[in-house]
């Protein structure tokens, strides 16, 4: 029964997810209203079904969770309305998102897994942007091979440091998240969020001790990764795995491709030749990465496996 009931939990789950998807900002359209509110109806009804029969002591937390989240539906789906239908969508998308996360959680500690939300935020994207250019330019005109050892331990030290605190302080957690939420995800007020793993990354990165391969990793991260979230959630239509589309992830190797070897040549000089070697080397494993990262966060999975990629390019082509 316990089994059962966390697969029909999962199926709900997943149903939310992907109306959650289709109301993304990037992916409305006026005949939503239609086809999401009997889907929804239902899925509410299901939703309540399920925390009535979650019985087993094992599944107390689901099981709260699912009674939390039939009532917010209860209370948050829109009345039909002819006026302002996006922006009230809009509302019942962001109110809905954190309660699915908590519920993902729950489901999570029984080995029950379902996708993270990952809704369109073009602040965040910037911010991926300019946090790649600014790791750049530091590692180009102020740090060399041994500082910047020493400054990405220290940042990453400090980023571990407040993602262990925040575990054990509410207060900590809330204010952290009310700082950075124009760009943090639903997702990480419970998971060691995306600058923690993307600073521990770094620290990767610099032991490698080659800043061409270090800056590399993060030019591809930090410009192919947006690219294909923007590409994907806007056009993506061929399904891959893990929330992932053809289009997006063919977007991430062509901007990545073309990033690395622009910076290669005029950053480090590299023969046109060499430099898109390199190039696809580094991008086709971050991409791969992406397509698959899903326990492990791609902040941390993209570099680490561009930079794989050039270092082992270096050890067969020499350079």
């Amino acid at each position: 029964m316990g089994h059962a009931m966390t697969l029909d939990s999962q199926q709900a789950a997943v149903e939310l997810y992907q109306i959650l998807q289709e109301l993304d900002p990037s992916r409305w359209r006026a005949e939503l209203e239609q086809t999401i509110r009997p889907r929804l109806s239902a899925l509410h009804q299901r939703i309540r079904d399920l925390s009535a029969k979650a019985d087993s002591p094992a599944l107390i937390s689901v099981r709260e969770r699912l009674a939390d989240l039939a009532h917010l539906l209860e209370q948050t789906i829109p009345t039909p309305d002819l006026t302002h239908a996006q922006r009230r969508w809009d509302d019942f998308r962001l109110k809905v998102s954190p309660a699915y996360e908590q519920l993902a959680a729950s489901l999570a500690h029984l080995d029950i897994h379902v996708p993270s939300l990952r809704p369109t935020n073009y602040a965040r994207n910037l911010f991926h942007v300019g946090n790649a250019v600014f790791c750049l330019v530091l590692l180009q005109v102020i740090l060399n091979e041994w500082t910047a050892i020493v400054v990405t331990i220290s940042v990453a030290s400090a980023a571990w440091t407040l993602e262990i605190s925040r575990r054990f302080m509410p207060g900590l957690n809330s204010l952290l998240m009310k700082i950075f939420s124009p760009i943090a995800h639903p997702h990480e007020a419970w998971r060691i969020n995306s600058a923690t793993w993307y600073t521990t990354a770094l620290v990767f990165l610099a032991l490698i001790q080659d800043l061409s391969i270090a800056s590399t990793a993060i030019i591809v991260l930090g410009l192919a990764d947006p690219a294909a979230a923007i590409i994907g959630r806007r056009f993506g239509t061929v399904k891959l795995i893990h929330g992932r589309s053809l289009e997006g992830t063919s977007t991430f190797v062509a901007v990545g491709t073309i990033a690395a070897f622009t910076w290669l040549m005029v950053a480090y000089d590299f023969s046109p030749s060499t430099a898109l070697t390199w190039a696809i080397a580094g991008t086709i494993p971050g991409a791969i990465a992406e397509l698959f990262s899903r326990r492990i966060d791609d902040n941390l999975s993209i570099p680490v496996s561009v930079a794989t990629g050039l270092l082992l390019t270096r050890a067969v082509l020499g350079g």
